[in-house]
């Protein structure tokens, strides 16, 4: 009997996978254990073992193709077996009532209540006028009928043609100007992970409005600190990166609603302080978790993040390595850097960039021009999530750990 090969869900947060290589082909005799092929789901490749012996009959999902959790991906099952497999991958249904071939499926329920008042969420409205759909005319998935975001898209997807807006970051964006390569340009095929980090920040820019704040740090005494700990330990080397996921943490757990995430009706503050730690590799960037840092000592952040870093650039994180981050720092101090906007890594509320440490003449409190060494952080955030003043509030206590680590304790 015929068994299908379904997009296994690798994480909490997984919705699709990018099929990357086929390392069976069809026709190919597939035993336990055997690898199918690789997938890459938010920036992590996986190797998709057989759990059953027979024969690969039916690839169903092509190279490069994003298929939903649950999506059939291939068929095996014993040698000249024949499958009745469709053309393009569908997402598994359950609980789905059978309908009758010929039956005329019934009308939906469009969102407007009696009064002529469109049932639909705050996001679902703004998501709406930007890409100039009209909601009385759709039906809701939502509870009641209530129209969410997702009927907004799908309602955008099927319009042959999308009203211009006004939003420059738009869903529905007009086709980019086709591009020809001259004899001497190299054409290099966008990688597997390269085609998740542009889905990914292309919906970040979309659905989150950014606010990027940024100040200026007098790091001295961090630079003190680090220095005193490598010169105690000699089994360790502390990172800058190290100190600013423990001062981080400690400033979250003081300002939860930089900690959080926000749903179509509701912020989820969350309980747990996870930080995700941007690295960078030569395809792109990956972002391992560091989790419950505000419960955890220098040293035992020192030797996780060590330990995810080597993970990362040896292709070998499991996918809860990667997943249940609340908040990210992304540094690039080491690339001479002084200061940039980052892209809030949803469904995160903020994220921080931080600069590199610059030597620099500045006036201290008795007006004398002193040497000084300083940092630029950059705070980027949700403005559904938070305004301005609660993030800078946020800032201001990490920026005066920094200038003085003793201000954590307090």
């Amino acid at each position: 009997m015929a068994t299908e090969i379904i997009m296994p869900q690798l994480g909490l947060t997984m919705e699709e996978g990018t099929i990357g290589k086929w390392i069976k082909q069809e026709g190919d005799k597939v035993n336990i254990g055997d690898v199918l092929v690789e997938i890459t789901t938010d920036k992590l490749s996986s190797e998709i073992e057989s759990e059953v012996e027979g024969v690969l009959l039916k690839i169903v999902a092509q190279e490069g193709e994003d298929i939903p959790v649950k999506g059939l991906i291939a068929i095996i099952g014993q040698e000249g077996e024949t499958v009745d497999a469709p053309a393009a991958p569908k997402a598994a249904e359950e609980n789905k009532p059978e309908v009758a071939p010929k039956a005329a499926e019934a009308p939906k329920a469009v969102a407007v209540t009696e009064t002529g008042r469109v049932k639909a969420s705050p996001l679902a409205k703004k998501t709406a006028a930007d890409l100039g759909v009209e909601l009385s005319g759709l039906s809701g998935t939502g509870t009641g009928g209530r129209i969410i975001q997702k009927d907004v898209f799908e309602a955008a997807e099927n319009q042959k043609s999308v009203a211009p807006v006004k939003d420059a970051a738009q869903t529905a964006a007009p086709a980019a100007p086709a591009v020809q390569a001259a004899t001497a340009d190299v054409v290099k095929p966008l990688s597997n992970m390269r085609k998740v980090i542009g889905k990914r920040m292309q919906a970040s820019k979309q659905i989150a409005p950014h606010v990027t704040l940024t100040t200026e740090v007098n790091v001295d005494k961090t630079v003190a600190l680090r220095s005193k700990l490598n010169a105690s330990n000699a089994d360790v080397r502390f990172s800058y990166t190290d100190i600013l996921v423990k001062m981080a943490a400690v400033a979250l757990r003081n300002h939860p609603i930089v900690n959080s995430s926000i749903t179509e009706d509701s912020i989820i503050l969350h309980d747990r302080v996870n930080i995700g730690v941007a690295v960078a590799l030569e395809e792109g960037l990956i972002v391992p978790v560091v989790k419950d840092a505000d419960r955890k000592g220098l040293k035992a952040i020192n030797t996780e993040t060590k330990e995810l870093i080597g993970k990362s650039k040896n292709n070998t994180l499991s996918p809860d390595e990667m997943s249940g981050a609340t908040f990210t720092i992304s540094n690039l101090g080491g690339y001479d850097i002084d200061g940039f906007n980052p892209v809030i890594n949803l469904p995160e509320s903020a994220i921080l960039g931080v600069g590199r440490i610059v030597r620099k003449p500045v006036v201290n409190k008795n007006d004398e021009i002193v040497p000084a060494s300083m940092m630029v952080l950059s705070l980027s955030f949700d403005h559904r999530v938070m305004d301005g003043a609660t993030a800078a509030k946020f800032l201001k206590d990490l920026k005066g750990y920094m200038e003085d680590p003793d201000n954590m304790y307090l």
